[in-house]
């Protein structure tokens, strides 16, 4: 049987990963898209700034100036060229990425920034937009100031760098968490684990016939039910074992006697003088082989009943028409025995059970009422419903059972002191195992006269469906 295996530890791992890429990464994502758009507003309100800085200060003036070419702001000369880098007593390098132009109506350059190039950066449009121009883009801000246009603009380049920073500046440490959590859980789940380590080298260490319970000193709370189960599916093993082991050794024993006295009668015949004395030998032997089969069906009957673990597929069964079934059954062989039986059913009454094992429970105890009832007595069978329990009794009118033995009669393999026959000691032992399967209850009690012996089971009522 081809079994796929898979690490518990990896696969938590794993999703914990996943989930936090998920959750952290969604978190990042948001935040990046929120500051973005924060920057974007910042940067545009700085470009209408300058734009409306330079409207007060020298726009105005240009509209009305005469000047032969366009006037050209330069930077110092260590930050015209310069491409990144620290703050510097003279200005900031990212000066020659901001430009401004200023234009008449016509579109007439006026001035510009020495960063700005002599084409317009963008259409003589109020308002803000974003521009190519070349192999460069600009974002830009427009603002009609009289007769001029003024154009505050800085490279797009500015704001997608300081969106990657700003990205990064976000989620490396939401992504360095992610992992340094990861690691964390998984050293935890290591060491919380170590109880699934220890509890399969203490079964790998036990002795094959070893069926005494799994004890761990420490165990977390998860992993009690399997230990609880594993000690539980223990138990019962060891008690099928002994259960086994008990029909052997009962077998052994019960078995020897009948076939001791099968074996003296069978030489008894061999060796008699007449035919009379031969045919007395041989019915002794046919005695002794009903016993022996006898005993042999009880002793099947209750290894069978007993040894099954699974619980049975139960059925709504009428107690009335099964307890009817087995009266006619049982009928002919008690009128051989010179007994009479009666049944007494008051209603429907049904329980949820097993047709067999029912059946087989009211022939044990009608046989038990038989072998130990008056020999030409009578056997009542009643059935009703009392207490929202449905009473199957079965009584005879023989010796009643002392108080004393009322527990021990259900015990296997025994029999009442000075009581000899076919009986193995199994009839009622077998009756109490099926009750128990179908969670009635077995009492005893003496007839009102006190002689006889009433056996009731009590089984939970079920309606009928």
């Amino acid at each position: 049987m081809n079994r796929r295996r898979y690490s518990m530890r990896r696969r938590l791992a794993g999703w914990t990963l996943a989930c936090l890429v998920l959750i952290l990464g969604g978190m990042g994502i948001a935040a990046y898209l929120a500051a973005k758009h924060e920057s974007d507003e910042i940067f545009s309100a700085r470009l209408a700034t300058s734009a409306r800085v330079l409207e007060a200060l020298v726009a105005r003036q240009l509209g009305i100036a005469t000047t032969p070419s366009p006037i050209i702001i330069t930077l110092p000369p260590e930050l015209e060229h310069a491409r990144g880098g620290k703050a510097q007593a003279s200005g900031h390098p990212y000066e020659n990425k901001i430009a401004f132009q200023v234009r008449d109506e016509q579109g007439v350059l006026l001035a510009r920034s020495a960063s700005a190039p002599d084409r317009a950066v963008s259409p003589l449009r109020a308002g803000f937009g974003k521009y190519s121009l070349g192999e460069e883009v600009w974002q830009v801000f427009v603002l009609k100031s009289g007769r001029v246009w003024i154009l505050a603009a800085e490279k797009d380049e500015v704001r997608q760098e300081m969106i990657r920073e700003l990205g990064m500046s976000i989620l490396m440490p939401l992504l360095i968490g992610a992992v340094l959590l990861v690691a964390a859980v998984n050293i935890v789940l290591l060491y919380n684990m170590r109880p699934l380590k220890s509890l399969a080298a203490r079964i790998a260490s036990r002795e094959p016939g070893s069926l005494a319970p799994i004890e761990l000193p420490t165990m977390p709370k998860e992993l009690v039910p399997i230990v609880d189960e594993l000690n539980a599916l223990l138990t019962r093993v060891n008690a099928a074992f002994e259960r086994e082991q008990r029909f052997i050794d009962a077998a052994a024993h019960e078995i020897r006697t009948p076939l001791a006295a099968l074996q003296l009668h069978v030489q008894n015949a061999l060796k008699a003088d007449s035919i009379q004395e031969r045919e007395g030998c041989l019915a002794e032997a046919v005695v002794a082989l009903r016993r022996t089969t006898n005993l042999a069906e009880q002793l099947l009957s209750f290894s069978r009943i007993t040894s099954e673990t699974s619980a049975t597929a139960h059925e709504n069964l009428s107690l009335d028409d099964m307890c009817r079934e087995v009266v006619a059954m049982q009928e002919p062989l008690l009128e051989e025995r010179g007994q009479s039986i009666g049944l007494s059913v008051q209603g429907h009454c049904s329980v949820l059970g097993d047709r067999a094992k029912s059946q087989r429970l009211l022939q044990n105890l009608i046989d038990n009422a038989s072998r130990h009832g008056s020999p030409e007595g009578e056997i009542d069978v009643a059935v009703y419903a009392s207490d929202g329990h449905v009473v199957l009794e079965v009584a005879n009118n023989g010796a009643p059972i002392p108080q004393s033995e009322v527990e021990n009669i259900f015990a296997p393999y025994y029999r009442l002191p000075g009581k000899s026959g076919f009986g193995a000691g199994l009839g009622l032992a077998i009756v109490r195992e099926i009750a128990d399967q179908h969670g009635a209850h077995v009492s005893v009690s003496t007839l009102p006269d006190g002689q006889g012996t009433v056996v009731s089971v009590w089984f939970p009522h079920v309606e009928q469906t």
